[in-house]
């Protein structure tokens, strides 16, 4: 009994709420008042023009109203072409009350229809209410072989409140009117109404008969053919709807062909003209040593184009290697701690690094002669976008590019946004105007092609090509050292010294596994301290932290304060500028 009541509960809690729903869609509905009078009195001008004054008479009660608004179609579906619309050229002359004085009034066009909108907003009235609107209308004869027609919904069918009285006249000062008929009723209707006809005069009257909401009355006037120029409907070109975007005539197929395969043929042109690297030979064969003394970063640029931050990282390795700076790791404090390496400034001459390496040299240990990479996150990011910038103007400098690489992919990167934002642009008017917009379609695939062949855009020089091709050597050299062993068994150093290379390559593991019988001590004695080495075949488990390293500092290089939404209050502390947002302001 008691999951009854709360069942016969709930749907009585719900009908109230759907009638809560509904109560603003009744209040919204346009009731409450009716038309008492429509009167349409319409002259055929000599030019063919009609002149049109129609008189409504209302009741508002006492409810009151700002006034009437008069929707009037003016543009129509053209039957023999599809293609085509007829539109009327309607202009408003005045709009008045029943004793003469003007009533304000605007219009707007809403759809296919010119709405006028009739009252202040400032000022309600109730009762009876008398419009008199006064407007033009150009475009509305038809023409046929014997006689000419005005064919005109007088009061028209989407009115909300029923209308006591409605009727019309149609007069002609050069007379001709030869014949007339009416239609009262729902659309469709062809029930007869009441007409009288002479020559200059028409009257229509729908009697005694109350027209209810979507009802109307639609006269016919015929003049004779000579009585006004021949008329001539105002025709326009409809507006395509999106399914008609699309045609498939022959030439549209033929030019959306020529621009795929002429686009994709100038994107590959523009590639093979500027952004393909000026080769002499192919064939690469083993170096044995960095080619004219590169530097791990360098090789990394010349192998993908971008100073990325596994450059940086590598060269971080190569200054602890050439004895600037010691790496040692930090061992988790606790079970949930994690990893740490400090890395700890040496005395050594400077002079002979490249500017990009002593940029990094600098930011590290711009806060102090130690620092964890950890710490890095909070002020690194400022260092390594200048080191990049070195690194790609040291580039361009040394004659290995024609330009600065990463300008060159913003460049081409901008250039193939441009182009998919014009293609779409033109896929859509070419649509609208001319059905043609498979062409537009079409354009987008090689503006595509131009944003993805950006970051292949950079291009070597002659002498950056051959550079890089011996740079490939070189790899060969350490990714086959694991199969070659025996070879570097006892060369302890070049461990180290190529262990930078090793990580720009990507071939750590490689390169580790050929000496994997060496003393990982001695090898790195003097730049890195973990907890791998020192253990019996240490060198595995130092590549397997130098990785970990690798990894957590190249997190840490490009970091940006607030980047991992660090708080203030954090056990590493807050400090000045590192949260989101500031920047600065003035007046204007």
């Amino acid at each position: 009994m008691r999951k009854r009541t709360g069942l016969v509960f709930a749907v009585l809690l719900l009908s109230f709420g759907a009638l809560a729903a509904l109560e603003p869609a009744a209040h919204a509905a346009d009731v409450g008042w009716i038309i008492e009078r429509f009167g349409s009195d319409i002259e055929i001008r000599p030019d063919g023009a009609i002149a049109v004054v129609e008189s409504i008479d209302v009741d508002f009660g006492l409810t009151p109203r700002h006034g009437i608004f008069r929707d009037i179609p003016v543009r129509y579906r053209w039957e023999p072409d599809p293609k085509l619309e007829r539109r009327y050229d309607l202009t408003v002359r005045s709009v008045t009350d029943g004793g003469g004085r003007a009533v304000p009034y605007e219009t707007s066009q809403t759809g296919g229809d010119v709405r006028i909108k009739i009252g202040s907003a400032d000022r309600t009235v109730t009762g009876a209410q008398s419009y008199r609107i006064a407007y033009d209308v150009r475009g509305a004869l038809n023409g046929f072989a014997d006689h000419d027609e005005l064919y005109w919904n007088v009061n028209g069918a989407a009115w909300e409140v029923s209308a006591r009285q409605v009727s019309a006249t149609v007069a002609s000062l050069a007379g001709g009117f030869t014949k007339a008929t009416c239609f009262q009723g729902p659309a469709g209707s062809t029930a007869p109404c009441i007409t009288t006809l002479t020559p200059q005069r028409i009257t229509y009257s729908g009697g005694t008969k109350t027209f209810l909401p979507g009802e109307q009355l639609s006269i016919v006037a015929a003049l004779r053919k000579g009585a006004v120029p021949e008329p001539q409907p105002i025709l326009e070109r409809r507006a395509r709807e999106i399914s008609e975007y699309w045609d498939t005539t022959p030439p549209i197929v033929a030019a959306t062909l020529l621009v795929l395969v002429g686009g994709l043929g100038l994107v590959f042109r523009r590639w093979w003209n500027s952004g393909r690297d000026l080769r002499e030979r192919e064939t690469i064969v083993p170096e044995f040593t960095p080619p004219d003394g590169l530097r791990p970063a360098e090789i990394g640029l010349l192998l993908d184009e971008h100073a990325d931050t596994k450059d940086v990282t590598a060269t971080i390795v190569d200054l602890a290697v050439r004895g600037h700076l010691l790496i040692a790791e930090v061992p988790k404090q606790g079970l949930l701690g994690t990893r740490d390496w400090l890395l700890t400034k040496k005395d050594g001459d400077t002079t002979a690094l490249r500017d990009y390496e002593r940029t990094i040299l600098t930011g590290l240990f711009a806060l102090g002669d130690s620092v964890t990479i950890s710490a890095l996150r909070r002020h690194f990011f400022s260092t390594l976008a200048a080191a990049q910038g070195e690194l790609y103007a040291s580039a361009v400098a040394s004659g290995w590019f024609a330009s600065d690489p990463a300008h060159v992919r913003a460049w081409s990167t901008a250039q193939g946004v441009l182009a998919i934002v014009v293609a779409a642009a033109a896929t859509w008017l070419l649509g609208w105007a001319f059905g043609a917009g498979l062409v537009g379609l079409a354009a987008i695939v090689p503006a595509v092609a131009l944003l993805a062949f950006a970051s292949r855009m950079p291009r070597k020089t002659k002498a950056g090509a051959e550079l890089h091709r011996r740079v490939l050597g070189f790899r060969r050299y350490m990714v086959v050292a694991e199969t070659d062993r025996q070879r570097f068994a006892e060369r302890e150093r070049i461990f180290s010294d190529y262990l930078p290379y090793a990580i720009v390559y990507g071939c750590v593991d490689q390169w580790a596994r050929a000496f994997a019988g060496i003393d990982a001590a001695a090898a790195t004695n003097g730049w890195y301290s973990g907890g791998s080495v020192g253990r019996t075949f240490a060198v595995a488990g130092l590549s397997h932290d130098l990785q970990g390293f690798a990894g957590e500092i190249t997190n840490a290089i490009a970091s940006t304060p607030g980047g991992r939404g660090s708080s203030g209050f954090s056990s590493s502390g807050g400090f000045a500028g590192g949260g989101g947002g500031g920047g600065g302001g003035g007046s204007w």
